[in-house]
């Protein structure tokens, strides 16, 4: 799964289901067709939570997720508490045409990689562009 649909699909979720913790957020991600195909892929599943619960972390840290991280020995509990005004406005921009290959173009030209940090960078310029 790339990085681009994970990141909108977290807000989404959010948005709309308002899951408790991070594993409601994995149990209503299931919905999802590209989440569909990478379980039924010989992908190892456990890299696409990694990737999931990492995504989250970042998403938090910026400000776009109310949420509290408590990492363990073991293991990383993650509370959510919904998303921020911060986070409805970059999933409104998200959601309209054309920003996928907008957002992409704007990170090639300063070749960087699409991560939850330069996602973030990159639509906080274009929201508060406006």
């Amino acid at each position: 799964m790339n990085n681009f649909d994970m990141y909108k699909m977290i807000l989404e979720i959010l948005a709309e289901k308002n899951p408790q913790d991070f594993q409601e957020l994995l149990d209503d991600s299931q919905r999802y067709q590209t989440v569909k195909d990478y379980i039924a892929s010989d992908n190892i599943n456990q890299f696409l939570i990694q990737d999931m619960q990492k995504m989250t972390i970042q998403m938090i840290n910026d400000g776009l997720i109310s949420g509290i991280i408590s990492p363990l020995k073991y293991v990383t509990l993650i509370k959510l508490n919904g998303l921020t005004i911060l986070g409805f406005q970059y999933l409104k921009k998200l959601r309209q045409r054309n920003i996928k290959s907008k957002l992409e173009d704007i990170l090639k030209e300063k070749s960087t990689p699409i991560t939850a940090e330069s996602l973030t960078k990159v639509l906080s310029e274009l929201v508060f562009q406006e």
